[in-house]
């Protein structure tokens, strides 16, 4: 169908009527809670079932536009959903992705309403933890559809909605991959994470590699009130006993030099220079067993998220950072007799597809037509690297090319007031409907 079509600006006109229903559906998502149950210290009793909670909503909204629906329990509790609008045959199929469960949240005072679960409206704004990563996404990619089917756009090919669990803990196994392994497949996908930034509503065709790393140092016991003989020049040190955490920042400040040396030296093009960065992002030490300051630490551990780019192999990027922390744990007489503990807990793949895909091209042009901005340079403005990773990764697995475009940005997402631009959100819901037309093909 031509962009000229008829179709499209009623479409268009249609989503900007449905502003208000958009904006309410955001906000019921978030004011029920789908905080993945295996962050620890989750609240169980709170928590358990929230997805499924989340997707029986998103359910009946689908069965009541067409939908076959597919809510099935992957683990215990945790229900997917996926949504099949069956296209009329001739035209190309498109999956809608997104996953349901969030991060938990933190210090509640701090958030608006004192509520991480509002949904507030305020200054054109919905906020509460899901808001930007991504219930508005999942919802926009709904309303898309609604719309569609509202007003009578017949899709050539099939339409595919998913609601996924497990993506904030890579779980995609029991999310994206167990939607995949019960055939729900299609042409092309599209993940509406939040993909700014460094723009908003970015079309993403590749993502950062993650890696995941626990570094340990070891210590030896003490009283506390030796310190100098551990820090002064003439001490007995190690004779006397060792401070695991003395250890681990030493290891640490190392990380950090070659955490500058990568922001120079590791470059992709549709990447910001200085991305791929290895990020101390928690850090527990102590006497074993014992949580008080009274004797040296017996341990420290430090846990490390490595972003790499998706043209390095992560067997290469794991042995130059583990060859790095022995050649600085070897300039220490103690480290170099006992060496840091290095475990690599799991590692998310970088994925992409050629920036000149026509998945990427067809969001592309959907962007253009309904913001009416055309960029001079495609391929430095609207397209970029996305900062983090999401189940494009999985789909793209299965032989599926997938593309990320979702509003929202990453500077919100896992953040206290975590938030979404209500004007983003329609701009996507409207992208998508515009994206499904001329990816599916469509009588109207």
């Amino acid at each position: 169908m031509s962009a000229g079509s008829p179709s499209r600006p009623r479409v268009l006109a249609y989503i900007e009527s449905l502003r208000d229903d958009i904006v309410q559906l955001c906000s019921d998502l978030i004011k029920r809670p789908s905080v993945n149950p295996n962050y620890p210290n989750i609240d169980l009793g709170r928590f358990r079932g929230g997805e499924s909670r989340c997707n029986e909503i998103l359910a009946e909204r689908y069965q009541n536009i067409g939908c076959e629906v597919d809510f099935f329990e992957a683990a215990p509790s945790r229900h997917n959903l996926v949504g099949v609008l069956r296209g009329s045959g001739g035209g190309r199929s498109l999956i809608f992705n997104g996953h349901i469960d969030t991060v938990p949240f933190t210090e509640t005072d701090k958030w608006l309403a004192k509520d991480p679960f509002s949904g507030a409206v305020e200054n054109g704004r919905i906020y509460g933890r899901g808001a930007c990563d991504m219930k508005s996404g999942i919802a926009a990619q709904f309303m898309a559809a609604k719309a569609l089917v509202d007003c009578k756009v017949q899709l050539k090919g099939d339409l595919i909605l998913e609601s996924v669990l497990g993506e904030e803990w890579m779980e995609h196994e029991i999310g994206t991959t167990a939607v995949i392994r019960r055939g729900h497949r299609a042409d092309a996908a599209v993940i509406s994470e939040a993909s700014a930034p460094p723009v908003s509503l970015a079309i993403v065709p590749a993502t950062s590699g993650m890696i995941w790393m626990s570094l340990t140092c070891r210590g030896k016991p003490a009283h506390f009130s030796v310190r100098d003989e551990l820090t002064r020049a003439g001490g007995k040190g190690a004779e006397v006993g060792v401070h695991a955490i003395d250890k681990a920042i030493f290891i640490l400040n190392a990380l950090k030099k070659l955490d500058e040396d990568w922001c120079l030296a590791k470059k992709h093009p549709l990447f910001r220079p200085g991305h791929f960065t290895i990020y101390p992002g928690a850090i527990n030490g102590g006497p074993v067993g014992i949580p008080v300051p009274f004797q040296f630490a017996g341990y420290c551990t430090i846990e490390y998220v490595i972003w790499h780019s998706p043209e390095e192999d992560p067997g290469d990027v794991k042995r130059e950072v583990t060859d790095y922390i022995m050649q600085i744990a070897a300039l220490d007489s103690w480290l170099k007799q006992n060496p840091p503990e290095v475990k690599w807990n799991f590692n998310w793949p970088a994925t992409s597809i050629d920036p000149g895909h026509p998945i990427v091209e067809c969001l592309l042009s959907a962007h253009e037509q309904v913001t009416q901005v055309k960029p001079q340079v495609r391929n430095h403005s609207q397209i970029q690297g996305f900062c983090a990773v999401d189940d494009a990764t999985w789909l793209n697995q299965a032989g599926i090319p997938s593309v990320t475009y979702g509003p929202g940005s990453l500077h919100q997402a896992h953040s206290e007031n975590e938030y979404v631009s209500i004007d983003e959100v329609i701009t996507a819901t409207k992208t998508y409907a515009i994206a499904a037309m001329d990816w599916c093909g469509c009588i109207s």
